[in-house]
């Protein structure tokens, strides 16, 4: 005897009579109230429908019959299925068992749910929050950046002068200094292809830092680095839009403590101020004037 069959609509009388005896002969292996609520109400709609009563007049009965019968399947008692079925156990201490809470969600799950370790001394989240963090999470590459940074300390290794900042700079450092700074992008082809370009020292004679740096691709960055005085090379005009950068990079990394040993002069000695609608944004807790438009440059008289 399963609900279906007690649900079934458009049935004879026959059908129907048929589908409350199996549901008595069901109920009756139990004796309680509930299965004799439920032979009470199956006697009642038999008799109306020997009667000839509308189907129509019957709705009303089917539905408690239905109801009482489902009451009846839930209950593990007369049916053993539905304990494992359960979302609460019958017994309520064993809900005093490995039962934790989880800080993602806010509820009491098991310890199944959560990805527990020998060494583990807190509970932390269940595996669907982490699950759900891990889909919502910003995914960073920083594997250029990573090559970047190698490819720069191997040539500052080569210049064999004490160089080192590049050394206290990680992956995130350097992609927002070649992003944020300097537009991701050659200051001079305008070349955005990041695996063709590099980040090399705009004057040579000095150690290589966020405030000596230009970012060429890897063919300009060899003319470049043959130039003694690349003040004279390039011109005022050109020169002046570098040292902007310089000065974004310099004061962005000079909240750094790591860098603050290294740091020449203050920012105030510098003789070049920033534009006057620079926007001041956060950034990793760093201050940092994002989002420039530069004044227009012209040729110095």
């Amino acid at each position: 005897m399963t609900y279906e069959s007690l649900e079934k609509r458009y049935l004879t009388r026959e059908e129907r009579l048929d589908i409350l005896l199996q549901l008595k002969l069901t109920v009756k292996e139990h004796d309680c109230k509930l299965t004799k609520d439920i032979v009470e109400l199956i006697d009642r709609e038999a008799d109306l429908l020997m009667r000839g009563t509308k189907e129509s007049n019957l709705e009303g009965l089917r539905q408690r019959v239905s109801s009482l019968f489902l009451q009846y399947i839930k209950t593990p008692l007369f049916n053993a299925e539905a304990a494992n079925l359960l979302r609460v156990p019958e017994d309520p201490s064993s809900l005093r068992k490995n039962i934790y809470y989880c800080r993602g969600c806010g509820n009491y799950l098991p310890s199944t749910d959560f990805e527990l370790t020998t060494n583990a001394r807190s509970i932390g989240r269940c595996r669907k929050c982490k699950n759900l963090d891990s889909e919502g999470r910003l995914r960073e590459d920083f594997s250029r950046y990573r090559s970047l940074l190698h490819s720069i300390r191997s040539t500052e290794e080569a210049y064999n002068d004490g160089s080192k900042i590049i050394f206290l700079l990680t992956e995130a450092d350097l992609r927002y200094l070649a992003e944020n700074i300097w537009g991701a992008q050659s200051v001079l082809s305008q070349w955005e292809d990041t695996y063709d370009l590099t980040l090399v020292r705009w004057n040579r004679r000095q150690e290589w830092s966020p405030w000596n740096c230009v970012l060429l691709t890897n063919e300009e960055a060899r003319a470049h680095s043959k130039l003694t005085k690349p003040e004279e090379a390039y011109g005022p005009v050109f020169t002046q839009k570098i040292k902007y950068r310089h000065i974004l990079g310099k004061q962005y990394f000079s909240s750094m403590p790591k860098l603050a040993d290294y740091m020449g002069k203050n920012l105030e000695s510098v003789n070049m101020p920033l534009p006057s609608n620079a926007q001041k944004v956060m950034f990793g807790g760093r201050k940092i004037e994002e989002k420039i438009s530069l004044p227009p440059l012209t040729e110095a008289k």
